[in-house]
């Protein structure tokens, strides 16, 4: 046996301890970065290649740059009336990504959610924020999380909650009122909308999605509200440091150990400790309830019980208590930041058109209660024509970026001519291959929307409708890609739209707004959402100043 032993061991290379350990070292280092050169590299072997785009570019940024600087999707849009409805452009690292405003092709991409997914450096960067919940989750995960989650978004249940839109929405009245009543020279008074509608809405999801009392407009935050603000709005990292944080795994590692970062952890262990008291307490509630028979339990509005219920109601394939735990931020999340963006973009537009805003004050003033009913809210016609206006033009979501898990072949409507001069019916991608896509875009787009579709025109929805065109765009509401479209689309779009109403309801009857900046001066900046900042005081980030004036219905 010693002879074998001896013998094999000519064959075997002896490595001292030295070389095992550099081997140790090294290799979290060197794995991540062949990963990073091979993700580099993989576009070059693509059969995606062949299609069209713009040169140039920065050779770390591609032509990111260029779209940032054009928010509502200019660039996009320029660079399509060169290249054609299909292009490609360069995204981060060189690597290339495929664009087009094919509604065919989008559908495809859209429906088949188990082939294209969300690239890994964004689904890390959202399981940062709010943890494996519906956000972040894919494939089969996603499905199962969906199908346990659907009940409590139906209609029945949002139906209860308007009472607590319209409460919240009451007491932001209340509190704008008392900051008018202040003013010595006149009932005007300069607020920040963005910052009041942030905390009505943070108030809103505390209450209607698991009970829970932030309190942030009377000023009594909570320790989850605190901890939560920390988590979505940490200390701003150099923009170098989030890039390599996202792109290159090592360096989440690697730069874990700044002030900045050590906050935001303590804050998100915070957040869980009392997300998870909140499960478990709602849980007990359910099983104690059902002991005895009692049906109160089944009275109760918010999302997380009937969350909960739904999922004990499951025979198999339910959620687990920490999948339970994720969807509060993730509650929180979609249903807090968007909301407020996307109803202070309203009141910009309102305050931009005052003709608009006086007409759709004069149909609200027709109801003849301040606590109207879903159905009532429903009803009025020329509000949901400016709700549907506003999110049709100012989509706080940009867009979104989908990766090619598998081979596949995209269809599309309109045939394109490759760079070789041939003309294709389809799009070949590979596995790896990225799509960006345009929801903002194709929300204003001309070919869809016609000439004025960069304007805010809420007619647009009464008459005969919307263009036909429209028709043809992926979509789950209102003929436009706002709440996206297939398996992934916005599983809350009609909470956020009773939400939305029930503010502007009660704002738009209390209140005359005028913008206290020119409207040049407000512009669109991306990060969750897309909010609006001053061009002149960029640093203080996103804030809509407006001069608000008690209305008084007589």
């Amino acid at each position: 046996m010693s002879v074998v032993i001896h013998k094999l061991s000519f064959y075997i290379p002896s490595f001292s301890y030295g070389t095992i350990m550099g081997a140790l070292v090294l290799t979290p280092i060197v794995l991540p970065l062949l990963r990073t050169v091979e993700y580099m590299l993989r576009a070059y072997f693509s059969p995606a290649r062949i299609v069209p785009g713009p040169s140039g570019g920065n050779l770390f940024f591609g032509h990111l740059g260029f779209i940032r600087d054009s928010p509502k999707g200019e660039w996009h849009e320029e660079v399509l009336k060169e290249h054609g409805h299909v292009l490609r452009y360069k995204a981060i690292l060189g690597t290339d990504r495929l664009l087009t405003t094919d509604p065919k092709a989008l559908n495809h991409v859209l429906a088949n959610s188990m082939i294209y997914q969300r690239p890994g450096p964004i689904r890390y960067a959202l399981d940062q924020l709010v943890g494996e919940g519906l956000l972040v989750a894919e494939g089969h995960t996603h499905k199962r999380q969906r199908r346990v989650m659907n009940p409590s978004f139906s209609s029945a249940h949002i139906k209860e909650m308007t009472e607590i839109f319209l409460e919240k929405a009451q007491e932001l009245r209340e509190v704008l009122l008392t900051q008018t009543l202040t003013s010595e020279t006149s009932p005007s008074v300069r607020v920040d909308m963005l910052a009041y509608l942030t905390q009505a809405t943070l108030d809103i999801i505390g209450l209607a999605g698991f009970n829970y009392s932030f309190n942030v407009l009377s000023n009594e935050q909570s320790e989850l509200s605190k901890a939560f603000n920390a988590v979505l709005h940490p200390p701003r990292d150099f923009p170098v440091i989030q890039i390599l944080k996202l792109q290159i795994p090592i360096f989440r590692y690697l730069l874990i150990f700044d002030q900045g970062s050590r906050d935001t952890r303590e804050a998100r262990r915070k957040m869980y400790t009392i997300g998870r008291e909140l499960v478990q307490r709602k849980k007990a509630e359910v099983l104690e309830a059902k002991a005895a028979g009692d049906d109160a339990m089944r009275k109760s509005k918010d999302l997380l019980s009937l969350l909960i219920r739904s999922n004990m109601s499951q025979s198999g394939g339910g959620l687990s208590d920490d999948e339970v735990l994720h969807q509060i931020p993730t509650f929180l999340l979609a249903g807090h930041e968007t909301t407020s963006t996307s109803t202070t973009w309203t009141l910009f537009s309102l305050a931009t058109h005052p003709d608009v805003q006086r007409r759709l004050r004069s149909e609200l003033l027709l109801v003849p209660t301040d606590t109207p009913t879903m159905g009532e809210l429903d009803s009025l016609v020329y509000l949901d024509a400016v709700v549907r206006e506003s999110l049709r033009h100012h989509s706080v979501v940009d867009g979104t970026i989908k990766v090619a898990t598998t081979d596949d072949v995209v269809p599309l409507e309109k045939p394109f001519v490759g760079t070789d001069g041939k003309t294709r019916n389809a799009i070949k991608v590979s596995k790896g291959d990225s799509f960006f896509v345009p929801i903002l875009m194709m929300n204003v787009i001309e070919p869809i929307w016609g000439p004025d579709g960069r304007e805010f025109n809420p007619d647009r929805w009464l008459g005969e409708g919307p263009p036909k065109a429209s028709q043809s765009l992926p979509s789950v509401w209102g003929g436009q890609m706002t709440f996206s479209a297939g398996p992934r689309s916005c599983i809350g779009f009609k909470f956020a739209l009773i939400e939305m109403k029930a503010l502007l309801f009660t704002l738009i009857r209390g209140f005359q707004f005028e913008l206290a900046v020119a409207p040049e001066e407000v512009i669109r900046r991306s990060a969750a959402v897309t909010r609006p900042v001053i061009k002149s005081e960029i640093d203080k980030g996103g804030q809509m100043p407006m001069i608000i004036r008690p209305f008084s219905h007589t």
